[in-house]
C-alpha cells in the first residue's frame, strides 16, 4: 500500500531491514536537517509581539492557514532491477545506502535470491529484494514476456515513483513494464553495451550486433532519463544515433568509489624492485594471459621488478585455468584470491591491467584512488581511468609485446612513479568520488 511506512512485499518476497551501521565501505554520517519555511508578515498585519517557543512554528493570523501543518517532500519509491543482485549490490551498494539516509525507500529485483552474500548486503542497506525469472542478454520472447509481467504485476502492488534497470537487458524489460504500469519514471543505466558494439571479430556477428542494438534502441525510447556509466559508451551511442532528443542523458564515469576506504598509500621504497601487480579475476577479457606473457618478455630487459597476481579462478571460456598460471611461477608470483584489495595495491609500485571490455573494471579505479600509478589499454573501459603520461601508460589490447614495452619503461625511469601516484589520486578524487556520482544520480532519479 502506498502510504504504508514499510515497503512491504508479499509473502514471497523479503522485506528489507536496517544497514549495519559498523560496515566500514559505507560509514557515512549525513546530517539531513528540514528547514522551516520564513513567514513574511502580510503588508496590511502587524507582526505578533509573542515569539513562537522554540521548535512551534508561529501561526499565521490569517484564520483559514492557522491550523495548516508544514508540507514535508513524501519519500519516493525506487525500483532497481539487474541480471543478478551480486551486480546491484557491487554497483549500486553506496547509492542504496545514500538513498535510504535520504529518507526514501528501494527494493531490488533480480534472478538467483539464493545469493546469500549480496542479498545480506542489499538487506544491510534497507533494501527490499524481489527474485525475477533468469533473463538473458539476447532476445528470449517466452522469457522476457514472463519477467516483464512479473514486473508488471509488482509495479502495479508496489506504486513505485521511479523503476530502474541495470543493463541493457533489464533496462529493456523495466522500460516496458514501467510504461505498462504507469510508473512516472522510467531510468535506463548502462554501464557495458555488450559484444555488439566491438570491433572486430570479438564483436560477434551482423545479426548478434543488429539485435544488442535494437535491446538498446527500444529500451530507451520507453525510457525518460538514460544514465552511463562511461563517457566513451554515451559517445559511441550517440554516433549510432541511439539516442531521441526526449530523453534526459547523464553520462559519468563507473559507479563511484568510496575515497575513504581507498585513502592513498605511500609508494613502497625501492630497494627490492619495482612490483607490477595484477588485481582481478582471472579471466582472459581482463587480460591476464598477456599479462603473463609481458612478465616472460620482460626477462630480457634489464632492471629489478616482481609480477604479482591476485584473484580468483573463473570458470567458463573466457576463464585462465589455475594450473595454467602456476607453470609461470619462475616469472609470476600468484597470491591467491583474496577478499581486501588494499594491502596488494599499498605493496605494489605499478597497477597492470590490460583489460579489452567497454566496462570501467573497479579493481582499476581502486588502484588509482590509493595513488598508484597504472598501464591498461586503449579498450573503451580503460581510458577514462588513465590520463597517457600523466598518470599512466596505455597500450592497445591484446598486445603483450607493448604491454612488456611500458613495463620496462617504468622500470627504467621510476623517478616518474611519484609524479604519476598523485595524479592518479588526482583522477581519482575528480571524476570518481562516490559521493559525486550519487549526487549526479539523485538527479538522475529525481530524488
Amino acid at each position: 500500500m502506498r502510504g504504508d511506512p514499510k515497503w512491504n512485499f508479499n509473502a514471497e518476497g523479503v522485506q528489507g531491514q536496517s544497514p549495519n551501521m559498523s560496515e566500514r565501505h559505507n560509514q557515512r554520517n549525513y546530517a539531513h536537517t528540514q528547514k522551516s519555511p520564513r513567514r513574511v508578515s502580510p503588508p496590511d498585519h502587524t507582526p505578533s509581539s509573542q515569539a513562537a517557543a522554540p521548535g512551534q512554528l508561529q501561526q499565521s493570523r490569517h484564520p483559514a492557514s492557522r491550523h495548516l501543518p508544514v508540507q514535508r517532500p513524501a519519500p519516493k519509491r525506487i525500483a532497481f532491477v539487474g541480471p543478478s543482485f551480486a551486480s546491484l549490490a557491487v554497483n549500486m551498494g553506496g547509492l542504496i545506502y545514500d538513498i535510504a539516509c535520504a529518507g526514501h525507500r528501494t527494493a531490488c529485483f533480480a534472478p538467483d535470491i539464493d545469493d546469500k552474500t549480496a542479498c545480506d548486503a542489499l538487506t544491510r542497506r534497507r533494501a527490499a529484494l524481489r527474485e525475477l525469472p533468469a533473463f538473458r542478454q539476447g532476445f528470449s520472447p517466452i522469457a522476457d514476456q514472463r519477467s516483464i509481467w512479473r514486473l508488471v504485476s509488482d509495479f502495479r502492488k508496489m506504486q513505485p515513483d521511479v523503476v530502474a534497470g541495470l543493463s541493457p537487458k533489464a533496462a529493456l524489460l523495466v522500460a516496458i513494464a514501467g510504461r505498462i504500469a504507469r510508473v512516472p519514471h522510467v531510468v535506463s543505466m548502462i554501464g557495458e553495451l555488450g559484444r555488439g558494439f566491438d570491433d572486430g571479430p570479438e564483436g560477434g556477428s551482423f545479426l548478434s550486433r543488429i539485435r544488442q542494438r535494437n535491446v538498446l534502441n527500444l529500451a530507451f525510447k520507453f525510457s525518460n532519463t538514460a544514465v552511463f556509466y562511461n563517457r566513451e559508451n554515451h559517445k559511441l551511442l550517440q554516433a549510432y544515433n541511439l539516442l531521441s532528443r526526449d530523453i534526459r542523458q547523464f553520462p559519468m564515469n563507473s559507479t563511484g568509489i568510496d575515497l575513504r576506504y581507498f585513502p592513498p598509500a605511500p609508494l613502497p621504497a625501492l630497494e627490492n624492485g619495482i612490483m607490477f601487480l595484477f588485481a582481478g579475476p582471472l579471466d582472459r577479457r581482463l587480460g591476464i594471459a598477456e599479462f603473463c606473457r609481458a612478465a616472460r618478455i620482460l626477462q630480457n630487459r634489464p632492471g629489478h621488478y616482481r609480477c604479482l597476481v591476485v584473484g580468483p579462478e573463473v570458470e567458463g571460456p573466457n576463464g585462465f585455468p589455475l594450473a595454467l598460471l602456476q607453470r609461470q611461477r619462475d616469472i609470476v608470483q600468484y597470491l591467491g584470491p583474496q577478499t581486501d584489495i588494499r594491502p596488494f595495491l599499498a605493496r605494489s609500485h605499478v597497477f597492470v591491467l590490460p583489460a579489452k571490455g567497454d566496462g570501467i573494471p573497479q579493481a582499476l579505479i581502486e588502484a588509482i584512488a590509493m595513488g598508484r600509478p597504472v598501464i591498461t589499454t586503449t579498450a573503451r573501459g580503460c581510458i577514462p581511468a588513465v590520463r597517457e603520461g600523466a598518470n599512466g601508460l596505455l597500450v592497445a589490447p591484446n598486445d603483450a609485446q607493448a604491454l612488456a614495452g611500458a613495463m620496462a619503461q617504468l622500470l627504467m625511469r621510476p623517478d616518474l612513479l611519484p609524479s604519476m601516484a598523485r595524479a592518479s589520486r588526482d583522477l581519482a578524487k575528480s571524476q570518481f568520488d562516490i559521493r559525486r556520482i550519487n549526487t549526479l544520480l539523485f538527479g538522475a532519479l529525481d530524488i
